[in-house]
């Protein structure tokens, strides 16, 4: 039985029922891409919290055992205060005592040679117990337009019997004058000397230069030692960390502390051979009356 052919009105209801699926169609596809691209992004947002939350309960646990570590380090540190004070009265007598009997035995050479080894412990023990007093405390800089040139040469001078069979190569500032604390920056420079005569003790070269630039100051101290130990670049300035057989480790971390109370940095430089640190500072780092009066 042949259907019978639709009418135009049906043709044209059809045809709108139609129209009206394929937009309704349309706009559930459009809905549906929608709430995924919604879906997706609450994803990406989740995640990102997550990833977030995490971050913060590490950084939270990295800084309640950074907490612990400092509260260790406090207490250690009044523990070493205090040993340092009770060490430092005999260790004065000791040394009064030792120049006392270098005097008596100057024309015995062997007695005069076992002196001076004896000497030498005296003052090593006084640079230990000086470190652990200087790690101890805060410093606090009183900074004064000083000559360079002039700081050098007394730590060198001051460092010479260290720096017995090492040649020095000196660079000159020819006169500048930079706002600095005078014993502050000798201690750093002596606590650095030191450093280069140990790792040179068969003797070598020692560099001592200063780099200028606009506004900024570098005190370049380098060595022709074995240089540091690959992946201790950073860890040497912690403090208690040691490469040396004879060490407390506090010698950089102090060195460091005492450039940035100057307000800037104390780093070893990437090179091949030996081991070279760049103390820098700036003009800009320092408060505009924080440096006093020329030094006298």
């Amino acid at each position: 039985m042949t259907p019978e052919p639709l009418s135009d009105a049906q043709i044209n209801e059809l045809t709108s029922a139609f129209r009206v699926f394929s937009n309704a169609t349309a706009t559930l596809e459009r809905e549906y891409r929608a709430l995924q691209a919604h879906v997706q992004a609450l994803t990406r947002e989740l995640a990102a919290k997550n990833r977030a939350l995490s971050e913060s309960m590490a950084r939270e646990r990295s800084l309640e055992a950074q907490a612990l570590r400092q509260s260790r380090l406090a207490a250690m540190g009044e523990m070493a205060a205090s040993l340092a004070h009770e060490v430092r009265n005999p260790l004065c007598a000791m040394e009064l005592f030792v120049d006392m009997l270098r005097d008596e035995v100057h024309d015995r050479p062997s007695a005069a040679r076992l002196a001076d080894q004896v000497a030498r412990g005296v003052a090593d023990l006084d640079h230990l117990v000086s470190n652990i007093l200087d790690y101890t405390r805060l410093p606090q800089p009183r900074l004064v337009e000083t000559d360079l040139d002039g700081l050098i040469d007394e730590a060198l001078a001051t460092a010479a019997p260290l720096l017995a069979g090492v040649t020095v190569e000196r660079g000159q500032a020819r006169g500048l004058l930079w706002p600095v604390d005078r014993g502050l920056l000798t201690q750093v420079l002596l606590n650095l000397l030191r450093n280069a005569s140990d790792a040179m003790a068969g003797g070598g070269t020692l560099r001592v230069a200063i780099e200028t630039g606009e506004s900024v100051l570098r005190i370049v101290v380098g060595d022709s030692g074995p240089g540091v130990p690959a992946g201790s670049e950073e860890a040497i300035f912690a403090p208690f960390f040691t490469t040396k057989e004879r060490g407390t480790g506090l010698g950089l971390a102090v060195s460091r502390a005492a450039i940035a109370a100057h307000g800037g940095t104390l780093a070893l430089r990437p090179g091949d051979g030996g081991a070279t640190f760049v103390i820098t500072l700036s003009r800009a780092a320092v408060q505009p009356d924080a440096a006093m009066n020329q030094e006298a």
